[in-house]
Protein backbone atom coordinates (compact mmCIF):
# COMPACT_ATOMS: atom_id res chain seq x y z
CA UNK A 1 0.00 0.00 0.00
CA UNK A 2 1.35 3.84 -0.42
CA UNK A 3 0.20 5.26 2.53
CA UNK A 4 3.17 4.52 3.71
CA UNK A 5 5.54 6.03 1.16
CA UNK A 6 2.81 9.24 0.90
CA UNK A 7 4.05 10.11 4.63
CA UNK A 8 7.68 9.26 4.08
CA UNK A 9 7.61 12.11 1.52
CA UNK A 10 5.68 14.19 3.53
CA UNK A 11 8.36 13.38 6.33
CA UNK A 12 11.18 14.49 4.05
CA UNK A 13 9.64 17.58 2.65
CA UNK A 14 8.83 18.83 5.65
CA UNK A 15 12.99 17.29 7.00
CA UNK A 16 12.15 15.84 9.84
CA UNK A 17 13.34 12.42 11.25
CA UNK A 18 11.33 9.24 12.17
CA UNK A 19 12.33 9.63 15.69
CA UNK A 20 10.76 13.17 15.69
CA UNK A 21 7.62 12.08 14.08
CA UNK A 22 7.70 9.07 16.71
CA UNK A 23 7.99 11.68 19.96
CA UNK A 24 5.22 13.55 18.15
CA UNK A 25 3.16 10.58 17.72
CA UNK A 26 4.57 9.06 21.62
CA UNK A 27 5.56 5.77 20.09
CA UNK A 28 8.87 4.53 18.57
CA UNK A 29 11.08 5.12 15.63
CA UNK A 30 10.73 1.45 14.40
CA UNK A 31 6.59 1.95 14.60
CA UNK A 32 7.04 4.90 12.50
CA UNK A 33 9.44 2.83 10.03
CA UNK A 34 7.13 -0.07 9.64
CA UNK A 35 4.57 2.60 8.53
CA UNK A 36 6.61 4.24 6.19
CA UNK A 37 7.73 0.67 4.86
CA UNK A 38 3.92 -0.26 4.65
CA UNK A 39 4.06 -3.57 6.92
CA UNK A 40 2.15 -1.44 9.64
CA UNK A 41 -1.17 0.15 8.88
CA UNK A 42 -0.99 3.60 10.96
CA UNK A 43 -2.98 4.43 13.87
CA UNK A 44 -4.97 7.62 14.39
CA UNK A 45 -2.11 8.70 17.06
CA UNK A 46 0.45 8.28 14.65
CA UNK A 47 -1.20 10.53 11.99
CA UNK A 48 -1.45 13.14 14.41
CA UNK A 49 2.03 12.57 15.03
CA UNK A 50 2.98 13.18 11.39
CA UNK A 51 0.46 16.09 11.49
CA UNK A 52 2.45 17.76 14.33
CA UNK A 53 5.70 16.88 13.45
CA UNK A 54 4.94 17.94 9.58
CA UNK A 55 3.12 21.48 10.31
CA UNK A 56 0.64 20.25 7.50
CA UNK A 57 -2.46 18.71 8.72
CA UNK A 58 -4.32 18.98 5.78
CA UNK A 59 -1.82 16.85 3.58
CA UNK A 60 -2.05 14.33 6.25
CA UNK A 61 -5.99 14.45 5.85
CA UNK A 62 -5.59 14.41 1.66
CA UNK A 63 -3.44 11.08 2.13
CA UNK A 64 -6.06 9.81 4.48
CA UNK A 65 -8.51 10.59 2.28
CA UNK A 66 -7.29 9.19 -0.85
CA UNK A 67 -6.61 5.69 0.93
CA UNK A 68 -9.92 5.61 2.20
CA UNK A 69 -11.44 6.29 -1.28
CA UNK A 70 -9.05 4.26 -3.13
CA UNK A 71 -7.40 6.85 -5.25
CA UNK A 72 -4.14 6.36 -6.73
CA UNK A 73 -1.10 7.25 -4.83
CA UNK A 74 -0.54 10.40 -7.32
CA UNK A 75 -3.93 11.83 -6.92
CA UNK A 76 -3.33 12.15 -3.07
CA UNK A 77 0.23 13.78 -3.26
CA UNK A 78 -0.44 16.29 -5.87
CA UNK A 79 -3.11 17.58 -4.25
Amino acid sequence: MWLGQALRMLRLEAGVTQEYVAYCARTTQAQIARVELGTRQPTLCVLRGYARATGDPEAVMRICEAAILGQAYDDAVSA
